[in-house]
This record gives C-alpha cells, structure tokens and sequence, in this order.
C-alpha cells in the first residue's frame, strides 16, 4: 500500500513539471531574421543581427530563441540548399544545442557574448564546413566538440579568452583545413593538440601569450604556422622538427634571443621566414637555411652587421630594416630582387653584392652621395631621410621611381644632377620616372637644368622652402601623372606667372589632379600673401599687372566653353576672402556654390549682358548725332573786330 502511493505521488510529480515544461516557440527564422537567396546557386544567407531583432521583439513581443528555429529548405524535395547563417550582437551568453538541418553549411557567431557551450553542440550538423564562434567571452573549451565524423573545412574561435582547449584535443577533424586560434590566452600548445590537428594546413595562433611550445615527433601536414605576438624565447632544434611540410613561419614580435643552428634543418620546403623584432643580435655563423627560402624577414633585431654566413640563391626578398648595420658587404652574390634596409647606420651601399634588385629601400640611414654600382635591373630607389646636401647621379640607374623626401640637409639641386637618370619602361611602355623631392626643409633653389637629359612622367616638388620654379625646369607637357608644388613658399611675381599660364590649367582641366591645387599658395608679396593660386587661373598677366589681383581683365577665352562642358570640382574653389574676377560672357560656375563672395555666372546670363551693352551703346550714338545736329542748326555769331586781327594773323 505504501509502494502505491509512493508510485502515485511519483506520477503526479512528473505530470505536474511536465505540465510546468518550458513549451518551445517554434519559428521560422526567415520569419524574424534578413534572407537573401540566391536561386542559381541553389544558397540562402541567413543574417540575424542582434539590433533588429531587439527592435522586432519590443514591437511584437516575443523573443527569438535559437533552439526553436526552423532552417530553411529547398523547394524542390529533390533539390539541394546550401545554407549559410550568421548571428551577430545576439548577447546570449551561452550557446544552446540547435535544431538540426542538413543543409547549413556555414555558422558564423560574432560579438554574441558567448562564454560556454553545451555538450556536442554541432555534432547534428553533418555537412557543416564553416564555423566560425569570434569576439566572443570563451573561457575554456573542455566540453565534447566534434568528437563524431564531420566534414568541417574551416573552424574560426578567434578572440576569446581561452586558457585550454581540451575539447580539441578530443575532437576529430578529418577534413579541416584551417584553424583560427589567435588573440586568444593559451600560453602552451600540446603535442595532443598538434596530433589532432595534423591534417590541417593552416594554423594561427598569434597573440596568446604562448612561451611553451611541444609539437612532439609526429609528422604533420601544417603547411603555414603563425606564431606571431608571443613570448618564445628560444627556438631549438626540435622546436618545429615534426613539422617537416611547413611552407611559412611566422615569428615576429616573440622575445627570441637564440637560435639554434639547426632550428630549420629539417623544413625542406620553407620558402617564408620571418624573425622581425625580437632580440636576436647575432644569428650563428653556421645557421643552416632551408634552400626553399623565398622571403626572409630579420628587421628590428638590433643586428650590427650582415646576419649570414651563407644565404639561398632562391632568396627574392630581403628585409633588413631597422637593425644598426654599417655594411652591407656579403662575401657573395645575392640573387634578392626587393631588398629593405631602411632605418640602418649604412653610409656605404654594396651595390656588387645585389646585382639583381630591382626595389631598393636604403632610406634614413649615413648615406651622403647616391651610391654607385646600383645595377642595370634597379627599378625603385628610395633614398629619403639620408643627409645628403646634393644630388648627384655618377652612374647611369634604369629608374620607374626615385624617392628622395624627407632629406634634412639638402639645399639645392644643381644642373644636371639626374644626368644619368633613365627612365625605366613600364607596362605601359612608358620610358619616364617619377620623382618625388618632398618634406626637405632646407630645400630652397633647383637650378633650371637640375633634370636636364632626364624624362620625367610625374614630379613632386611639395613641401620644400622653394620660392620660385623654373620655367624650363622639365617640358611640363610630359608630366601626365601629376605636378605636386603645394606648401612651398612661392614668391607670386612676374617671373611666376607662368605657373598661372601653365600648371593651374593642366591641373585644373583633370579632375583626378585638383586636388594638387589645394595647398598651393603665394607666400608674397604682401598682397598676395596666403591666397590659392587657383584664384588667378582666369587672370591675364595676374602676376605682372601693377601688382593688383584684376590687373589685365579676365582671360575670357578660358572662360568661353561649350555648354556641355563638364562643371569643375569644388576641390578649385576660390577662398571665401578672394576678388571675383567680373566677366560678362560666362557659360559655367567658375568657383564653388558654397563661396557666397563668389561670382555665379550661369548658361543664359551672357546674352543679358549682350543685349544690355548694345542698348546702352545704340542711346550713346543717338545722343550724339542728336547734339551734332543741334549745333550745326545753331546761327554764327557776329564776328568782332578782335576776331578779324586774330584771323589775319593767323595767315
């Protein structure tokens, strides 16, 4: 009698919570999120922002839950979907176990607040291929994850706050190919990890804080390692021993100090190496570097002379930069064609060493004069910074850019000075430089053939002390690409005025190059002080008037356009404090609507004025033919006798 009850009470029981159950609203999410489908590809993009769906809610008064949703599904029973579906700004804390669909192939989770999973959350999804749980709060992942076959390519948990990742250790990805795990607080990996992960090819782990590192005997197939941002301090000769497919390593920004020899014997097939700004002084004379090696990065290391006892001939890129190197002499050939070694203390350059690089970067380091030897295949120079106080060319450079900015003690540029300066042909066929002499402080004369014998499709002379620009410096019908002579403190005489006749209109005509009016400016004389010369662009002789701004009238024949003709940019509109030239006979707006001191002058306006000066000119000629009449009408005085004397003495 007693089991009875207790049975009965028993029954009761779970009726009663049964019926206090949690009943799921079941909804279809294209209901309550953005669908966007894509009929010929067969997909539909799922976008469910955290924003809008609070917006719904407080108008309808329900609440989107995740484990009640309703996937989309192809119209056709014999067709196929593909289904991609991304929930952003959602604030849900945890991740609920979602209904099951077999056509989601993408799950993207960003900004959700997410700091847990329940147990094999995804294990329903069995043709997931994207997964992506980024910039959310998860703290651990030891929960089951995957642990059934899967088909997932590409798995994101990027940006969390992960200090162990167990659940991955136990997961089994048969088919990933990618992993992100950066920018997480790992601190270690395992060799467990590394087995479970060995048939991917990429793997990130950047910025967590990683010091140990275990990647144990087993062979993978990782392709690409990012280790970038971490706290390695020594690289050994089993550090990456197992990783015997490795193509790029990346460890800039560790605190590395040693390295052994041996550290990259066994990656047959490296071809990047990046090393950059850690604390390696000094590599070892008999370090063995993969002959593979395309792309080598040894920059801000603090090195004091070259780190190579014996380098590949494969080696194409070189950077160098920002280390204390004095010399630049390798002992041997090297075949790199992009060599970076900015930021140095070289006042020399090897140019012998590199007779095949065609980018050299030698900017902000001793040097005083161009270096020679630079090699017939050179195509950018960078020179800026260096404390040159000339410019000269001794050996002939095959150039497409020349970059000289910046540079604190050169004063003129003397003739010829680019002599031996040849334009490179481009793709575009084209046999010209550009060059670029910006930002130097003492810069203050050019001689008018510093850039004799030199082809030149694009000058930048910006930012320099120059007061005035020759005339005959380059033919300035070559430039094409642009003149830059903005922030330079140009005396606005006569002399210049061929800026006003010449560059203002190519400048103006081209759109694309108003924006080099901008900070072009007069400097003096006092009266012109500050002023755009963009001002004087529709001025004859502005310049060489008697110094006023109106001086010679308007140049009407600049102003006088078809009417289809395209209406200017207000990038060339004349500062509010500027004269307005006052034309009659305008076609376009000449300056900017927003200028209220500006003249306006529209289509339509020039025949009012034509037909104002005809009236005015026709009541003139009537008045004087009306007042020679009159005075012809008019009777003789009688003439006095003064007048006779005067008449006979006139004869």
């Amino acid at each position: 009698m007693h089991l009875f009850r207790i049975f009965a009470l028993l029954i009761a029981v779970l009726v009663t919570t049964s019926a206090r159950a949690e009943v799921l609203p079941v909804v279809e999410v294209c209901s309550v999120c953005r669908c966007l489908e894509d009929v010929e590809e067969s997909t539909v993009a799922v976008e469910c922002l955290g924003e809008s769906l609070r917006h719904d809610q407080q108008r309808n008064n329900h609440r989107l839950d995740l484990r009640g949703i309703v996937w989309p599904v192809a119209k056709d029973r014999n067709g196929t979907l593909k289904v991609r579906a991304y929930f952003a700004d959602l604030e849900l804390h945890y991740l609920p176990k979602l209904p099951t669909s077999t056509s989601l192939i993408e799950l993207h989770f960003e900004n959700d607040s997410i700091k847990s999973l329940l147990t094999e959350p995804f294990d329903n999804f069995k043709n997931l291929e994207v997964l992506s749980i980024t910039n959310n709060a998860l703290a651990s992942l030891d929960k089951d994850f995957f642990t059934a076959p899967n088909t997932l390519l590409k798995l994101d948990l990027s940006n969390n706050s992960l200090t162990a990742v167990t659940a991955l250790e136990r997961a089994h990805f048969q088919a990933l190919e990618s992993i992100d795990l950066s920018h997480n607080k790992l601190k270690a990996v395992s060799h467990q990890l590394v087995r479970a992960l060995e048939s991917v090819s990429l793997v990130r782990l950047e910025a967590c804080d990683i010091y140990n590192w275990d990647s144990g005997d087993r062979p993978t197939r990782w392709q690409v390692l990012n280790l970038n941002r971490n706290k390695l301090t020594v690289v050994s000769a089993t550090t990456f021993a197992s990783l015997e497919r490795l193509e790029a390593l990346y460890l800039a920004y560790n605190e590395i100090q040693h390295i052994d020899p041996q550290a990259f014997e066994g990656l047959k097939l490296l071809e990047r190496l990046d090393l950059s700004y850690n604390h390696v002084t000094n590599l070892e004379a008999n370090l063995v570097l993969p002959e593979a090696l395309t792309m080598v990065n040894v920059a801000g290391n603090g090195m004091e002379r070259w780190p190579f006892d014996k380098i590949s001939q494969n080696l194409r890129i070189l950077e160098i930069q920002n280390n204390a190197i004095t010399d630049l002499s390798t002992g041997q050939q090297v075949s790199v064609i992009i060599l970076n070694a900015s930021n140095n203390r070289l006042d020399t350059f090897a140019g012998d060493s590199f007779p095949e690089v065609t980018e050299l970067d030698l900017s902000f380091n001793a040097l005083t004069d161009v270096p020679r030897n630079l090699g017939k295949q050179l195509r950018t120079l960078v020179l800026d910074g260096n404390p040159m106080q000339k410019v000269f060319f001794e050996t002939e450079v095959p150039l497409s850019l020349l970059s000289l900015n910046s540079m604190p003690e050169l004063t003129d540029l003397d003739a010829f000075s680019f002599w031996k300066l040849v334009g490179a042909e481009s793709e575009k066929e084209q046999d010209c430089v550009e060059i670029r002499i910006s930002n130097c402080p003492k810069l203050r004369h050019i001689d008018a053939k510093a850039f004799e014998e030199t082809s030149i499709c694009k000058l930048d002379l910006s930012y320099n002390q120059l007061t005035s620009i020759p005339q005959t410096l380059v033919n300035w019908d070559d430039l094409h690409g642009g003149i830059n002579l903005q922030g330079n403190p140009l005396n606005c005489d006569c002399t210049e005025q061929w800026l006003v006749d010449v560059i203002l209109p190519k400048l103006y005509d081209q759109e694309d190059l108003q924006y080099l009016l901008d900070d072009l400016r007069c400097a003096s004389p006092a009266n012109r002080a500050g002023k755009r010369l963009v001002k004087y662009l529709n001025h004859r002789d502005a310049f060489c008037g008697g110094g006023g701004s109106n001086s010679g009238g308007p140049r009407m024949e600049r102003l006088q356009m078809e009417s289809g003709s395209r209406r200017p940019s207000a990038a060339i509109a004349v500062d509010s404090s500027d004269e307005i030239a006052q034309a009659g006979f305008l076609s376009r707006i000449i300056c900017s609507v927003d200028d209220p001191d500006c003249l306006h002058a529209h289509e339509g306006h020039g025949l009012v004025a034509l037909g104002v000066i005809v009236a005015v000119t026709l009541i003139l000629a009537i008045t004087m033919v009306v007042i020679l009449v009159v005075r012809r009408l008019r009777p003789n005085p009688p003439v006095s006798s003064d007048g006779v004397w005067l008449m006979r003495s006139k004869y």
